[in-house]
Formats: structure tokens, C-alpha cells, sequence
């Protein structure tokens, strides 16, 4: 499975200076506990989305709501 998630570059301020890796970093720690063989990528771009390929229905709607509940919970863990 393969997962890209871009980011609207106009949103590039709220984050740190390093704010892809922090993002790419935290995804593979809560991905790849449940899917190992997940690629991810993670980019800015003129709009914020997820893609999410090569996996079932399930699975995609299952990281969906993983990426979801990272993003909730941004405050504990982007300023780390």
C-alpha cells in the first residue's frame, strides 16, 4: 500500500521549519505498526489531501482515520 499525503503550501507557516519530516516521521511510527509495508510520502502542494493506493476499501478508510486522528492530536506530538 502506498500512501501520499500533501499539504496546501499556504498552510507551510503552522508548521515547524521541518514540518514534512515531523509529519512523514509520525506517520510511519502509527502506520507501520499496523501496515509494514506501507510507503509513504509527504509533500507540500497547491492543495491539502490523502491518497491512499493499492489497498482495500478498509484498509484505506482504516488509515484515513489513522491520519485523521494524528492530525487531532498534532499539539502533543509536533512539538516534540
Amino acid at each position: 500500500m502506498r500512501v501520499e499525503i500533501t499539504i496546501d503550501k499556504r498552510n507551510q507557516r503552522q508548521l515547524p521549519g521541518d514540518g514534512v519530516s515531523v509529519v512523514e516521521a509520525e506517520l510511519h511510527k502509527r502506520l507501520l505498526k499496523k501496515y509494514p509495508d506501507t510507503g509513504i510520502r509527504v509533500r507540500f502542494s497547491s492543495a491539502t489531501n490523502i491518497n491512499v493506493t493499492g489497498g482495500s476499501k478498509d484498509e484505506s478508510a482504516a488509515v484515513r482515520k489513522i491520519v485523521e486522528q494524528m492530525f487531532e492530536e498534532s499539539d502533543e506530538w509536533m512539538s516534540s
